[in-house]
């Protein structure tokens, strides 16, 4: 009897995501099922669900990756570099590092700004850099612990970053591609009368 072979198990949610991403950028992201993307990775319904609950998930993948580069970087800052040069770095050098793909987080990006479900998710999503945010703040400004204003700059850091890659992904530019570098420094200038200089000068 010969046995049959079912369909190969995905093992690499990262390439799932990936693949949903592409749908979604073809058809529409409310034109997608969870069943295309599972047909178009070539995994069981049920393999798929033990990957992401949601197609929001799927677009929100990578989110983790990402905050645990910056908080390693974050623990690896100077002390005496000001916090938010300290943050700029780290934050810009998690975004290019291998730990997160560009391509991937721009697309993402845009189909956040245009659907509300997803914007709706972003709490959920972003629990854990809200985590490294607060610890960062509590470490550079141990003065702050316990009290609401250690998360205002810890959620205004959040905030500032998160409003710099949406330009960075969306807004026209007559320059062409954009630095997200640059998108970050702006975003962070303007946090920098309540938390401190945003350059080493």
């Amino acid at each position: 009897m010969t046995r049959r072979v079912g369909r190969p198990i995905a093992t690499d949610r990262a390439a799932v995501a990936r693949t949903a991403l592409a749908l979604f950028e073809e058809r529409g992201y409310d034109s997608v099922s969870m069943a295309d993307i599972a047909e178009a990775a070539g995994v069981g319904r049920r393999s798929l669900f033990r990957h992401a609950r949601s197609k929001a998930d799927l677009v929100w993948d990578g989110a983790g990756p990402a905050a645990d580069e910056m908080g390693s970087r974050l623990r690896c800052a100077p002390a005496g570099v000001p916090m938010l040069v300290a943050y700029r770095e780290a934050f810009v050098g998690a975004m290019e590092s291998a730990a997160v793909d560009l391509v991937a987080t721009r697309s993402r990006l845009r189909l956040i700004v245009r659907h509300a479900e997803l914007r709706a998710a972003a709490p959920q999503h972003l629990a854990e850099t809200a985590e490294v945010l607060c610890g960062f703040v509590e470490d550079r400004r141990p003065e702050l612990a316990g009290t609401v204003g250690l998360q205002v700059v810890a959620e205004a850091l959040g905030a500032a970053s998160f409003a710099a890659l949406r330009w960075w992904a969306t807004a026209p530019d007559e320059r062409g591609e954009r630095s997200l570098r640059e998108a970050v420094e702006e975003a962070l200038e303007a946090l920098a009368v309540l938390c401190g200089p945003a350059s080493a000068s």
